[in-house]
C-alpha cells in the first residue's frame, strides 16, 4: 500500500505525472492496482534459495528480468525510481542505477529486508519508518526517517496531523450504533487462523464481561463463514467481514486493535493513535513482525503475544484487562499517537522533489515529478 500512497500523493500535486508499477504479477498486487489508472508492467522475480538449484533458478530469473526491464526502460524513461522492498525491487533498482536515474528505497519494517540491505549502497536516499533501522543500514546522510506512506483515503484526506475519531464515519461500515467499547480484529488481507480461533472461543466471555461490547472482525476469506457463524449465535454478526474496504471507518470506531504486526498495519494504527494487542506472524522473514511489534510495545502503545504462547484464556483475559481499564487505554492511546507519522506521504514526496532538484549523488538534475517508476513486491503491500 505504501507505493499506492506515494503514487496518489504525487498525482495530487502533479496531475500530469506518469506513474508506472513494475510488479511480479502477484494476485494481491494486481487487485490493489486494478482500476487505478497506473501503467503496470510484469517482470519475473524469484527469491534466493540456498540450494544449487535455487541459486540457478534465481540467476536465470534475474537475467530474464534484467533484459525485460531494460526493454521497458525504452518506453518508460523514468525520472525517479522507488524501490518498495523485496526481491522484486532488485532488477528495477539496479537498472536505474546503471541508467543514472535517482533511486529512493522505502523500508517500512524495523529490521530491513535482505533486498533493502543489499540495495542500500545503490540508492540515493533510503527512507525508513523506524529510527532503529539505522542499526542495519550504513547510509550516513542518505538515511531519512519519514515514516510509512499512507493513502489519503484512510483519513478521507491527505493527513498532516493525527486524525481525530469520527464516530459518524463508522455507520457505513456495518450500521453499528455506538454501544460501548469497540474491538477491531485484523488478521491481515489473508486472515489469521490463530487470531480467528482464539476470538471465536473467547467471544462469549468478552461479551458477558464488557457491557455494550461491539467487535469489527476482518476474518480473511478462508475463515469467514466459520467465524461469522460463531458471531451469529451471539447476535453480533453485523460486524464480521471477510475483507474491510473502508479501513478509515473501522479505525475511527475502534478503541483497541487486535492484529498481526505488518508494517503498514502498524503505521495505520499509530497514525490513528490506537492501542493494540499484537500477535506477530511467526514465520515472517527475519522475524520482522516480532521486531515491529516490540517497537510499539517498548513505546507503551501495544502488548505483544507470541503465537506460540497464545491461549484462548490468556488472550481473553488480556483483552478484558485492557478494554475495561480506561486509564490504561488512554495511556496506550497517547503513546500510540506519539509514535504515529500521518504526514509520511508528504515527507516522502518532499524527499523525492529535493532529490530531483539536486540531482543524484554524481549526476545531473531532473525535472520535477514527470515520470515515476515503482518496483512492487508482495512484502511491500
Amino acid at each position: 500500500m505504501a507505493g499506492l500512497a506515494v503514487a496518489e500523493g504525487i498525482k495530487a500535486r502533479y496531475p500530469q505525472a506518469e506513474i508506472c508499477f513494475v510488479s511480479t504479477g502477484n494476485a494481491l498486487e494486481e487487485r490493489c492496482l486494478e482500476g487505478k489508472g497506473y501503467k503496470f508492467f510484469k517482470t519475473k522475480a524469484r527469491a534466493w534459495k540456498g540450494s544449487l538449484i535455487g541459486m540457478t533458478l534465481f540467476l536465470i530469473s534475474f537475467v530474464v528480468s534484467f533484459l525485460r526491464c531494460l526493454w521497458y526502460w525504452r518506453e518508460l524513461r523514468p525520472d525517479v525510481v522507488f524501490g518498495l522492498g523485496g526481491y522484486a525491487s532488485l532488477v528495477p533498482v539496479i537498472c536505474a542505477y546503471m541508467r543514472r536515474v535517482p533511486v529512493l528505497l522505502l523500508e517500512q519494517n524495523v529490521v530491513p529486508g535482505k533486498a533493502t540491505r543489499f540495495l542500500a549502497p545503490w540508492a540515493d536516499l533510503v527512507l525508513c519508518h523506524w529510527t532503529a533501522s539505522a542499526r542495519w543500514l550504513s547510509c550516513g546522510e542518505r538515511l531519512r526517517f519519514t515514516g510509512t506512506p499512507l493513502r489519503g483515503g484512510l483519513f478521507g484526506r491527505q493527513p498532516t496531523t493525527p486524525p481525530q475519531a469520527d464516530q459518524s464515519a463508522s455507520g457505513g461500515i456495518a450500521g453499528l450504533g455506538s454501544k460501548g467499547p469497540t474491538l477491531l480484529v485484523l488478521g491481515g488481507s489473508q486472515g489469521a487462523r490463530a487470531i480467528n480461533d482464539a476470538m471465536v472461543e473467547g467471544l462469549p466471555l468478552l461479551k458477558e464481561r464488557v457491557p455494550g461490547l461491539r467487535v469489527i472482525h476482518s476474518t480473511g476469506k478462508e475463515g469467514y463463514a466459520r467465524v461469522k457463524g460463531a458471531y451469529e449465535r451471539l447476535g453480533m454478526e453485523e460486524g464480521v467481514f471477510d475483507f474491510l474496504v473502508d479501513m478509515g471507518a473501522a479505525y475511527s470506531s475502534a478503541d483497541l486493535v487486535l492484529s498481526r504486526a505488518g508494517a503498514t498495519t502498524l503505521a495505520e494504527i499509530t497514525a490513528w493513535g490506537l492501542p493494540a494487542v499484537l500477535i506477530p506472524y511467526p514465520h515472517s522473514a527475519d522475524g520482522h513482525q516480532y521486531s515491529n511489534a516490540e517497537e510499539l510495545a517498548a513505546g507503551g502503545a501495544a502488548v505483544v503475544v507470541k503465537e506460540r504462547d497464545l491461549t484462548v484464556q490468556g488472550l481473553t483475559e488480556l483483552l478484558l484487562g485492557v478494554l475495561t481499564d480506561g486509564e490504561r487505554l488512554q495511556g496506550m492511546r497517547r503513546a500510540s499517537m506519539a509514535m504515529g507519522k500521518p504526514s509520511a506521504t508528504q515527507e516522502v514526496i518532499q524527499c523525492m522533489l529535493e532529490l530531483l532538484e539536486g540531482g543524484r549523488r554524481s549526476d545531473r538534475g531532473h525535472q520535477k515529478g514527470e515520470r515515476v517508476c515503482q518496483s512492487l513486491s508482495p512484502q511491500a503491500l
